[in-house]
This record gives C-alpha cells, structure tokens and sequence, in this order.
C-alpha cells in the first residue's frame, strides 16, 4: 500500500480525483488501485475503509492529512510520500484571528512520517524535497498550546479553581505576552473580572 500525506481535504480530494482519472487512462496496464481518503471532517464509516484489507491483486492508496502521521497505524503501508508540509491552526494575536496555515514540517515529523512505512514489514518514504530543505527545517514542530488562542483554557483553568496561571506548571508554557492577551480579552467579554477570577459568565462560557 502507499500513504500519501497533504496538507487538508480539498488536496486531498483533488489528488484523488487526479488517481482516478490516471487509472482509468492507464486501464489494464496497472494494477486496480482502491483509493481512500482520510480527514478530519470524513465520516468515521468512510474512514475505517483504510483498515480493509486489500484485496489479493489490488493496491490500496490512502490520501491523509497528518492525522496519519501518528495516531494511527494502517496495515499494508509500504511507501510513504511525503510533501514537507501540514495546515496548523496559528492565532495572530495583533488581529486577534486563528487560521488554518500551510507551513513546512518538522524534522521531527518527517521521521515521524518516514517511520509510516514498513510498520509491518519493510518499506521506504519518499520526501518530495531536498537535504536542505530537510536540515533548514525546524528540529520540533511548536506546541500547539504555542500557537493557538489562550482564552478557552484560560477559562478552564480558571474554572477548576487555577488563578495563578503565570506560575502554573505547563508541559510546554506559552509566554506570558499570550497569556496577557487572553486574559485581556476575555476581561472584555466580561468573562473575567478586575482581579482576574472567573465570572457567571466566564464559567457558562468554559462548558462549552
């Protein structure tokens, strides 16, 4: 089987479309391929059809975002192709937005990609760039906690009683310009009052 990761669903469908339409130029000439998709927004019955064996005669291609780089294990996976890049939810705190960004991997996620192959048995990763794009990447991918908006586990922790948050013991700790920032705006939404501590408000906020 071969894995190939992208960056979102609309890659996804668009690459799989392209498979299909190639396969039926080349007709007889190539093996049947059974291709699959997987991300976040597919059904989970659409995605278990990756862990269908594969019929004897057929080869099984699975297009995935990197859900499949780590939380899963799909059998048959031989080869693995791998672009370098993935879409990371990153807030802009001047625009105080979140978007969906296409940025280059980590080394850390290209091994995590290339250790895709051969689970089962051997196999190899093709990365679609060069060694120095490979040893201009980052080492570590940036935490999410890094890169996303504060406000909603700041009102979680707020809500278990937690108010101290610039001495709490974080596993990966944002910096506390972030942590200000959110506790700002959410003192304009009144989640919050002028010592900080969680409101009515704040705490009907934090259940959702």
């Amino acid at each position: 089987g071969i894995l190939v990761i992208l960056t979102g669903q609309e890659e996804i469908d668009y690459a799989c479309l392209r498979l299909v339409e190639q396969m039926k130029k080349l007709g007889k000439s190539i093996p049947q391929l059974i291709v699959l998709s997987v991300y976040s927004a597919l059904p989970s019955e659409m995605q278990s059809k990756i862990f269908k064996p594969t019929p004897s005669g057929e080869r099984k291609v699975v297009v995935a975002t990197n859900i499949a780089e780590a939380s899963m294990t799909i059998d048959g996976i031989i080869y693995v192709i791998d672009p370098g890049f993935c879409t990371q939810n990153v807030y802009n705190q001047k625009l105080r937005l979140e978007s969906l960004v296409v940025t280059p991997i980590s080394q850390a996620s290209a091994k995590q990609r290339a250790g895709r192959a051969g689970r089962t048995g051997p196999g190899k990763c093709f990365r679609l760039y060069t060694n120095f794009t490979y040893n201009e990447m980052s080492p570590t991918s940036i935490p999410e906690i890094q890169r996303i908006n504060l406000c909603m586990t700041i009102l979680i922790l707020k809500a278990m009683g937690i108010n101290d948050l610039f001495t709490f013991d974080f596993m990966d700790p944002p910096s506390p310009q972030a942590l200000i920032s959110a506790m700002q705006q959410l003192h304009s939404l009144t989640a919050l009052d002028e010592e900080g501590l969680i409101t009515k408000l704040g705490r009907l906020m934090a259940e959702f």
